[in-house]
């Protein structure tokens, strides 16, 4: 997963620095603040970096967000190997600016222009790991994940009260643990995890609603457009992170079902009762969520309060510049009440496996 802190920010602005040192000085390229040029100067590209740490290799470049991933470890390695692991990616952005798509990752331009560049072994093997990534997804986290996919699997049960207690329990459960983690503060820094989900041709109802739920996980969501398709991506810590990816995994084939339901027992058609029945479903399971924290005492509400302000400032941190829109379309009051009702009743279902769809384009 990307992530973020303080100190990360700090290493990003040090890449960011030597990243428009070797465009400059080395490729000689024109470099403007945030964007660089191609060599005839005529179209200009983001300079995108993040960290990562889910992965063994040092470096990738990912053609479908411009985006340069750097692996945390490296903040602990020599700055030779640093700016080495930079120029190799380097050499995969100008190349793919150069070659398009179709390049192979390591072929003859990928080679041939490191050559041009004087840039030796040292730089075309630069991202190769020899340990294994670090494992974010501690073994303490992994344990609340599966008592909280146990309790959604008690979801299903026919008895009403049994289902009800079980979604109820998976609440109190992640509450709990974003009070006692660290991610509420201590000793170690506090860091935040950024996750890409549900990659498809454009935002819908669908989506919307399914990011309106994800968002009583603890987690931050923000829509991202990145060539022709549109992603949602997961802003918390590492743990909610995990269960909003596991729980849209679930919702998304769930809210279909929900919509031929409707379908049936009310008569409902087109994609405007569709819409709205979809958005009228997150609004009952949200109030429904809402209801169940305000039952909780001053003091965890004060928590609550804290941890809403901290995914606040994670969003900053992560998003400098983030615009918003609105969606506008037609309403169905019928099939809005009709979803509503459903969302109240709606408890989350186990999945058969957690999804683990991998970040398409990456070229390490």
């Amino acid at each position: 997963m990307i992530i973020y802190s303080q100190k990360i920010v700090q290493f990003i602005n040090e890449i960011k620095h030597a990243v428009k040192e070797i465009l400059a000085k080395e490729v000689r390229l024109r470099v403007g603040r945030d964007r660089f040029y191609d060599k005839r100067q005529m179209t200009s590209y983001p300079l995108k970096i993040v960290i990562y740490n889910n992965k063994s290799m040092l470096g990738y470049f990912d053609a479908n967000f411009y985006e340069l991933g750097f692996n945390e470890c490296l903040m602990r390695s020599s700055r030779e190997l640093l700016h080495n692991v930079i120029r190799h990616e380097l050499a995969h952005y100008v190349t793919f600016i150069n070659h398009g798509e179709s390049v192979q990752p390591h072929a003859g331009e990928f080679r041939a222009f490191c050559q041009k560049m004087g840039w030796g072994e040292g730089v075309y093997s630069a991202t190769m790991c020899e340990e294994e990534g670090q494992n974010v997804f501690f073994v303490e986290e992994s344990c609340v994940f599966r008592k909280v996919q146990k309790l959604m699997a008690l979801a299903t049960s026919s008895n009403k009260n049994e289902a009800e207690a079980a979604m109820i329990k998976s609440q109190q459960l992640l509450l709990r643990h974003n009070i006692e983690s660290k991610y509420m503060g201590g000793e170690e820094e506090e860091k935040v995890f950024l996750k890409r989900i549900m990659k498809q041709k454009k935002e819908n109802a669908k989506m919307r609603a399914i990011a309106k739920i994800l968002e009583t996980f603890f987690v931050n969501i923000v829509y991202m457009r990145a060539g022709d398709f549109t992603y949602l991506e997961i802003l918390g810590s590492a743990v909610n992170v995990e269960i909003a990816e596991y729980v849209a995994g679930v919702l998304n084939l769930e809210l279909d079902n929900l919509w031929n339901q409707a379908q049936r027992s009310a008569n409902l058609k087109g994609a405007i009762a569709k819409n709205s029945f979809f958005l009228g479903l997150a609004k009952g399971y949200c109030n429904k969520i809402q209801a169940l924290k305000r039952e909780y005492n001053s003091d965890v509400t004060n928590a609550l309060m804290v941890i809403e302000k901290q995914l606040v400032d994670a969003k900053a941190m992560a998003y400098k510049h983030l615009s918003s829109s609105k969606s506008r379309g037609g309403y169905c009051g019928e099939s809005s009440a009709l979803g509503e009702k459903m969302g109240r009743q709606l408890n989350i279902k186990t999945a058969i496996s957690k999804s683990s769809d991998k970040v398409c384009g990456l070229i390490n």
